[in-house]
C-alpha cells in the first residue's frame, strides 16, 4: 500500500458491495478448492475398498478439523493489519512497517502446532475410544502420523497467509494458487494411490503423501509470490515479533478459536449421533451436510470480507462506513442464502438423487430422510449466513469473547443436547438432530444481531472523531 492522498466522499453502497465481493470471491474459491480436495481424496480412496475409505476419511477429517480450529486463533492478525491500513488511509500516510505483526503471527502459528500435535499424535487412541475396529485404529494411527508432516505448511504458512493476504488487499494471490492446490492434490492422489503418471503405487499411504507434497509445494509457491509483491515485501521479512501485537492477537484469536471449535463440535456430534441411528440416517445426514457445507463457503467468505472491511473502517475512524460495510455484507449473504434456500426447498428430491444410485434398496430408504433434512437445511441456510456475517463484523469491532460465549451457550445445549433429545427421546431421528441445529443457529443469529446493533449504536453515538469521513476508499 502506498501513499493515501484522496479526499472525496465516503464510499457509497455500490463501492462497499464491490469491495466486499473483491475480497470474498477469491476466499470462496479458496475454500471451495479445499472442499474439492476432500471430495477427490474420498473418491480415489473409495476405489481401494471400505477400510481404506474409512481410514482416510476419518483421519483426514480429524486432522483438518483440529488444525482449522487452532488456525482460527490467527484471525487476530487480520484485524490488526486491517486496522493499521485504515489508520494510514485516514492519516494519508504510508502504511507503517507491519513485519512485527506478521512475525508475531508466525511465532503464534508455530506455538499452535504443539497442542495440535498433542491431540493428534495419539490418533489411534482416539479411534479406539470411539470403538473403531482394530484394523482401522492401527492404519489410522499410521495415516495420521504421515499427515502430521503436512501440519507445518498448512497451519504456519498457508493458514497464516490465507488470513493476512486479504487484510493487505492481496487476496488475488489465493485465487491463483488455491485452485491449483486442488488440481495438484488430485493429480498426486491418483498417481501415488494407483501408481499412475510414472509415480510409485503406494495405496492408502499415497493419499497422505500427496497431502504432504501438495501442502509444502503450495506453501513455498505462496511465499515466493507474496514476496514478489512490492507492497508486501517489507511486511513479510523476518523481524522481531511485536509483544504487544502478540498479546492482542491472543486476546482476539483465542475466543475465535473457541467459537470455531464450538461450531465444528456441533456438526461433528450431529454426525456421530446420526451414525448411532444407523446407516440410513447417517447417509441422509452426509448428503445434507455435503450440500450445506458447500453453500456455506460463500457465506463464510462474506463473513471474512466484512471482518476485514469493518476493522479497516474503524481503524480509519469511520464507524458509519463500517456499518455500511456490515449492512452490505448482510445484503449479499441474504441474497445468496435466499437463493440456496429456494433451491433446497423446491428441488430436494433432485439434489438427494444426485448422491443416490437409483433403484437400490438403500436409496429408497435414504431418500425421504435426505429430502426432509435438505428442507430443514434450506431454512437454516439463511440463519447460518446471518450469524456468520454478524460474527465476522463483531470480530472487526474487536469483539470476539462475547460472541464465543453466545456460540457455546447455543451450540452445546440447543444444537447438541436439544437435537440429541429430539432424535432419541422425541423419536424424530435424524430430522430431530437437524431441527436442533436449525434452532441453535436461529437463536444465535438473533443474539449476535442484537449485539451487533448495540455495538454500532455505541460507536456511532460515542462522539469519537471520524478522520475517515470525507476520504475515498482505495480498495
Amino acid at each position: 500500500m502506498t501513499e493515501l492522498r484522496s479526499s472525496i466522499t465516503v464510499p457509497h453502497w455500490g463501492q462497499h458491495l464491490r469491495a466486499l465481493v473483491k475480497i470474498a470471491a477469491p476466499l470462496s474459491f479458496s475454500q471451495l478448492s479445499e472442499m474439492a480436495m476432500n471430495v477427490t481424496d474420498t473418491v480415489l480412496l473409495g476405489s481401494l475398498g471400505a477400510t481404506a475409505l474409512a481410514v482416510g476419511g476419518m483421519t483426514t477429517n480429524l486432522f483438518f478439523c483440529t488444525f482449522i480450529t487452532f488456525q482460527a486463533a490467527l484471525g487476530g492478525g487480520s484485524i490488526l493489519i486491517s486496522r493499521a491500513r485504515g489508520r494510514a488511509f485516514a492519516a494519508q500516510n504510508t502504511l507503517e512497517d507491519l513485519s512485527g505483526i506478521v512475525s508475531s503471527g508466525v511465532v503464534l502459528a508455530l506455538l499452535l502446532c504443539l497442542p495440535v500435535l498433542v491431540i493428534l499424535l495419539p490418533a489411534g487412541s482416539l479411534l479406539a475410544f470411539f470403538n473403531e475396529p482394530s484394523q482401522i485404529v492401527t492404519q489410522g494411527s499410521r495415516f495420521m502420523h504421515l499427515l502430521l508432516w503436512a501440519l507445518l505448511p498448512n497451519l504456519v504458512i498457508i493458514g497464516l497467509l490465507r488470513i493476512i493476504l486479504p487484510a493487505f488487499g492481496s487476496e488475488r494471490l489465493l485465487l491463483w494458487t488455491m485452485p491449483g492446490m486442488a488440481v495438484m492434490n488430485g493429480f498426486l492422489n491418483a498417481g501415488l494411490i494407483h501408481g499412475r503418471f510414472g509415480l510409485p503405487e503406494m495405496g492408502l499411504w499415497g493419499s497422505a503423501c500427496a497431502t504432504i507434497v501438495t501442502g509444502w509445494s503450495i506453501a513455498l509457491l505462496l511465499v515466493v509470490l507474496a514476496r514478489r509483491q512490492a507492497h508486501l515485501k517489507r511486511h513479510l521479512r523476518v523481524a522481531r515479533p511485536d509483544p504487544r501485537a502478540m498479546g492482542e492477537m491472543l486476546r482476539l484469536g483465542l475466543p475465535m478459536m473457541g467459537a470455531t471449535g464450538a461450531e465444528l463440535l456441533a456438526f461433528q456430534m450431529t454426525g456421530l449421533h446420526a451414525g448411532a441411528l444407523g446407516a440410513v440416517s447417517s447417509a441422509a445426514h452426509q448428503i445434507a451436510l455435503s450440500v450445506t457445507s458447500t453453500a456455506f463457503m460463500i457465506s463464510l467468505a462474506v463473513s471474512q470480507a466484512v471482518n476485514i472491511r469493518v476493522a479497516y473502517w474503524l481503524g480509519a475512524g469511520s464507524p458509519r462506513a463500517a456499518l455500511r460495510s456490515t449492512l452490505g455484507a448482510l445484503f449479499l449473504v441474504l441474497l445468496w442464502t435466499s437463493f440456496t434456500a429456494t433451491v433446497l426447498l423446491v428441488f430436494p428430491e433432485y439434489i438427494a438423487g444426485f448422491y443416490l444410485r437409483s433403484g437400490s434398496a438403500d436409496a429408497a430408504q435414504v431418500m425421504p430422510i435426505a429430502v426432509s433434512l435438505l428442507k430443514i437445511a434450506g431454512i437454516f441456510q439463511i440463519l447460518d449466513g446471518v450469524q456468520c456475517v454478524c460474527a465476522g463484523a463483531l470480530r472487526g469491532c474487536h469483539d470476539t469473547f462475547m460472541p464465543m460465549v453466545l456460540m457455546v451457550l447455543t451450540y452445546v445445549p440447543v444444537s447438541i443436547f436439544g437435537g440429541d433429545w429430539l432424535a432419541f427421546k422425541g423419536g424424530y431421528g435424524a430430522i430431530g438432530l437437524w431441527i436442533g441445529l436449525a434452532t441453535g443457529l436461529g437463536i444465535l443469529a438473533f443474539l449476535l444481531s442484537i449485539r451487533l446493533a448495540v455495538t454500532f449504536r455505541r460507536k456511532l453515538g460515542s462522539g469519537e472523531p471520524v478522520p475517515g469521513e470525507g476520504l475515498a476508499d482505495p480498495a
